[in-house]
């Protein structure tokens, strides 16, 4: 993961989630919530997970939905079964290349869309995938994480490309 990529990633939350909206400056709460994303973001970056750790609520759920063939999806519950699953998650990726397309706040609930591209470590081979993560947040802190992607690039580069479909007509 280049540094640079990364940080921009975090920093480009902000205005993402402002961008469009000419009342954004007032809503604190919103603003407070796109915050505390970017801190649990710079402290996964960085390897902080006793930081990480601190920002979830001790009853933290963790969903990742696609398909089964995606060695990251499943649903863990409480910090420490969800910072176990969080390390074991980045571990399959490399490479990443995150970019903000959209931050929404409601309230207490935060919801990022990216588009990413890396690699799968084991195959070696790239993905370029969108994700939609929704942060809902208890007490300042994160008590639910779910996140939904678009899994055919993904499942490609864990599986190779699909081939059994018929090619395209000329």
């Amino acid at each position: 993961m280049s540094a640079a990529v990364l940080a921009k990633f975090i920093e480009d939350l902000h205005p993402a989630f402002e961008a469009g909206d000419p009342a954004a400056a007032q809503k604190s709460a919103e603003a407070a919530c796109v915050g505390l994303v970017q801190d649990q973001y710079r402290a996964v970056v960085r390897g902080d997970f006793a930081a990480f750790l601190v920002s979830m609520a001790e009853d933290i759920e963790l969903e990742n939905i696609g398909p089964p063939a995606i060695p990251f999806v499943g649903c863990w519950r409480g910090r420490a079964e969800v910072a176990e699953a969080i390390r074991r998650n980045f571990s399959w990726l490399e490479d990443q290349q995150p970019e903000v397309l959209t931050v929404v706040a409601q309230g207490d609930t935060v919801i990022v869309i990216a588009r990413e591209r890396g690699r799968f470590k084991p195959t070696g081979r790239a993905y370029d995938m969108h994700w939609v993560q929704q942060f809902t947040f208890k007490d300042g802190r994160v008590a639910r994480f779910r996140q939904v992607f678009d899994s055919a690039s993904l499942l490609d580069a864990i599986t190779g490309p699909n081939t059994s479909q018929p090619a395209a007509q000329s």
